[in-house]
């Protein structure tokens, strides 16, 4: 069977719809967890699975849509052919809510992260300490951090999961 046919086939696109809105529930879960103070490394560990995961439901699309997945404005807007006029911009807004938070954490950070070295709380870049920090606001800055990283994800899986859930709608490609 060809690829193309067993990728667009329903129940197929659907399944993978559904991966997608798990990677989705995964990233709200990780951001209303980092209120109540998560475990960041362990979502951390989550995360790269994650990545892993919105990899292999790129993938396809990236095929299916050939040559047009090459145009720098594909993930922007050209993903949305066939589907709700409302789908192209709210994957902007996610874009651009995962920005400003990645914005708000260098601003808070500067160039470093939040890090334990020598039993010391502090913010760090490449091993050198920019400023120590009190545990309370490494933990406030840990969870800023897994905020930014749960945005990151959720919008990672949106264009995935409305991809696949609209598939049918795509015209088929030969």
């Amino acid at each position: 069977m060809c690829f193309n046919k067993l990728v667009m086939s329903l129940s197929t696109s659907r399944s993978l719809a559904f991966l997608s809105a798990f990677g989705i529930a995964a990233g709200i879960f990780g951001y209303i967890e980092s209120f109540f103070g998560a475990p960041v490394d362990s979502f951390v560990r989550w995360g790269i699975l994650l990545f892993v995961g919105q990899i292999a439901l790129f993938a396809p699309i990236y095929v299916l849509e050939y040559p047009a997945s090459k145009s720098p404005t594909f993930l922007w807007h050209g993903f949305s052919r066939g589907m709700p006029r409302w789908v192209a911009p709210c994957a902007q807004l996610l874009t651009l809510l995962a920005i400003a938070h990645w914005v708000l954490c260098a601003f808070r950070y500067g160039w470093g992260v939040p890090a334990i070295q020598d039993g010391q709380y502090v913010i760090a870049a490449r091993g050198k300490i920019l400023k120590v920090v009190s545990p309370a606001q490494y933990v406030a800055l840990k969870e800023e951090e897994l905020r930014a990283f749960a945005t990151v994800i959720v919008s990672f899986y949106f264009v995935p999961m409305m991809y696949w859930w609209f598939a049918e709608k795509h015209p088929q490609v030969d």
